[in-house]
């Protein structure tokens, strides 16, 4: 009798042993699940153009993946290869009379003048079949890089989009914006800056 008083003791225990190793699995399980702390995601919040809100401020629908549009920004060692080219798309363009269009402070807006001088020369193009222009949009030296970049790319938008109103077709016209980097009057008063703000033809030849 006990030996078998004994033997129920022991299968009591054994038994109580295994239902407290399940529970403390479960609760170890169950607690792994729900408390284990989530990483918090954080987005950055800078421009992807790199540029403040202010510079980007009443300039938005640019589109800056259209494959006409060229950078201004050459390393050193281009510099005189595009001098030479440059002198020689000036005399191209000088010996064919092309007009450049001036804008107002801050704007992109072809102004009357700009239109009549935009028809003479679309005039030229379309007896010139062959030739393609590359229009330049420039800025005077007043504000940001960043916002010059821009405003100055819807300068010569704006032109280049003119003259295909006026029949000339778009894969004839290479739009390039040299913000203020490359000003044409380098003196700091008012009539030096409107010739700074032009959208300039320059012949390929």
């Amino acid at each position: 009798m006990y030996r078998s008083v004994r033997i129920a003791c022991m299968m009591a225990l054994s038994g109580l042993l295994i239902g407290s190793a399940s529970c403390s699995s479960k609760g170890m399980r169950s607690g792994g699940e729900t408390s284990a702390p989530v990483p918090s995601l954080e987005r950055s919040e800078r421009s992807p153009s790199g540029l403040s809100d202010s510079d980007l401020a009443g300039l938005s629908g640019i589109d800056s993946s259209n494959p006409t549009i060229a950078m201004s920004k050459v390393t050193p060692g281009e510099r005189r290869r595009q001098q030479e080219e440059a002198r020689a798309e000036e005399n191209a363009t000088s010996a064919a009379g092309l007009q450049d269009v001036y804008f107002g402070y801050d704007s992109w807006t072809i102004s009357e003048e700009g239109r009549r001088i935009l028809s003479r020369d679309a005039e030229w193009l379309r007896r010139n079949q062959a030739v393609r222009l590359k229009v330049e949009g420039h800025c005077d030296e007043r504000g940001s890089s960043g916002y010059n970049f821009i405003l100055a790319e819807k300068r010569a938008k704006a032109v280049r989009n003119y003259l295909m109103d006026l029949g000339i077709k778009g894969e004839r016209l290479l739009v390039v914006s040299y913000g203020k980097e490359r000003p044409f009057c380098k003196e700091r008063s008012e009539a030096c800056y409107q010739q700074n703000r032009r959208g300039h033809l320059v012949v390929k030849p």
